[in-house]
């Protein structure tokens, strides 16, 4: 209790200074990105209005068009990383399909792309592939077996095990059943996947934590073109692919803007701003209390769209696949497969989201505006992520059990559990 007391005590110290600070501030989150439409910076708006946060009532849902009655989510779950005495570490995931809608391809749903990434670090250790095991995998899962190669002791070592396992298995999933959709694809994440896409960028700046490309480069590139080849095939038949961001720590936005005003000298708005990550800064933007208290009932929040032109990857600028050679682009232009989002606040939640499709999709106006709808209907229904996310979701979910007895399976050797994991403190069911 006397700890808590402390605590409170703090805490009511905390408000009280950050209640004085938001009576000086003088720059609001509206007037900040109200400046996106300057010059400068590597984002850049879409469209030549005027940059500003639009509220709409959910009331009004039903007379909404819904571009797309049928909607698919891709989302993988782990066992995260596994430990034994002898040095293994293995990780291993599940992908899955989410259907949502009346569809003739509810069978989608039923299908699996599985992984298991194991690392030994001894040249000795081999590991067949599925077909050279003569594995008995059952129909409708398509299962991948990989040794990860031998290297040089990292402490990220798991993380990348783990990586490549869920990346591998989300994408492989994604790009073998995206010639069968009938509808739009929603990615649990960004377009691109963390860690394979900043492993690409550091390829490309030639700088910083370049690891995995050394280590096991083949793997990275086969990573990224899963998810290419997926946008490829849903743009060939006319349908988007959408990420859904729920958290992150990207601040890619804001210094963009940050660069826009100094380049500009916007009177009266100081730098640097007080936001810390773009989630902080669009959360604050997005933020009205009409959502709960006010006479249109509740709204659903959102802002224009944005386009990043390049990225930063240890302080060098650099535009993804522009000088990666490990993926193969089917239109050429590299400009194609950016990123152009925008941000939205759910109802009711408060949730707020970045909506990310490739600029492929995006500079259409007309598929633009079907795409910024099609996300905003999805959210406002649900005040979350969109239906077919969470049911690829609760589709691929590995839980506790599963992954106790995967790796009581390895009977050789002892496992190691840290004490953090002993406790509870692991939460692994999805990722």
């Amino acid at each position: 209790m006397e700890t808590y007391a402390a605590f409170e005590e703090m805490f009511d110290e905390l408000n009280s200074a950050v209640g004085e600070f938001a009576d000086q501030q003088t720059t609001t989150a509206a007037d900040a990105i109200a400046e996106f439409t300057r010059d400068g910076g590597n984002v850049t708006t879409l469209t030549d209005e005027a940059f500003a946060v639009t509220h709409e009532p959910t009331s009004e849902l039903d007379e909404w068009d819904d571009p797309w009655p049928v909607t698919y989510g891709v989302d993988g779950s782990t066992t995260r990383s596994l430990r034994f005495d002898n040095g293994l570490i293995a990780g291993a995931s599940a992908a899955k399909l989410g259907v949502s809608g009346e569809s003739d391809n509810t069978d989608l749903a039923r299908h699996t792309t599985t992984t298991l990434v194991a690392h030994l670090n001894d040249e000795d250790f081999s590991l067949s592939g599925v077909r050279g095991a003569a594995l008995d995998i059952p129909d409708g899962v398509d299962a991948h077996l990989f040794r990860f190669p031998p290297c040089e002791r990292t402490s990220r070592l798991e993380k990348y095990v783990v990586g490549v396992s869920r990346t591998y298995a989300e994408g492989r999933h994604a790009r073998e059943l995206a010639g069968e959709l009938d509808g739009p694809l929603f990615v649990d994440g960004p377009l691109y996947p963390n860690p394979a896409f900043g492993w690409m960028l550091f390829e490309q700046a030639e700088a910083g934590p370049r690891h995995m490309t050394e280590i096991w480069p083949e793997m990275v590139a086969d990573i990224l073109q899963n998810y290419v080849s997926t946008i490829e095939t849903m743009y060939e038949n006319d349908l988007p692919v959408i990420g859904i961001v729920k958290t992150g720590r990207s601040s890619v936005a804001l210094t963009a803007l940050e660069d826009k005003i100094r380049n500009t000298d916007v009177d009266g708005m100081e730098l640097p701003l007080p936001w810390t990550s773009d989630i902080q800064l669009f959360s604050n933007a997005l933020h009205t209390e009409d959502d709960l208290y006010g006479d249109r009932g509740h709204l659903i929040s959102y802002t224009p769209w944005l386009f990043q032109t390049e990225q930063t990857a240890h302080g060098e600028s650099v535009v993804p696949f522009g000088s990666f050679d490990g993926v193969s682009l089917q239109y050429g232009d590299p400009q194609e497969y950016q990123r152009a989002f925008f941000y939205a606040r759910c109802p009711r939640s408060g949730t707020v989201m970045r909506i990310e499709t490739p600029y492929v999709f995006a500079r259409n106006d007309r598929v633009r505006e079907r795409i910024q709808r099609k996300a905003l209907v999805e959210l406002a229904q649900q005040q979350n992520e969109p239906r077919a996310i969470t049911f690829a979701d609760e589709n691929a979910r590995i839980t506790r059990s599963d992954r106790k007895n995967l790796r009581d399976l390895i009977q050789s050797v002892a496992s190691v559990e840290d004490r953090n994991e002993q406790r509870g403190h692991d939460r692994f069911e999805s990722e």
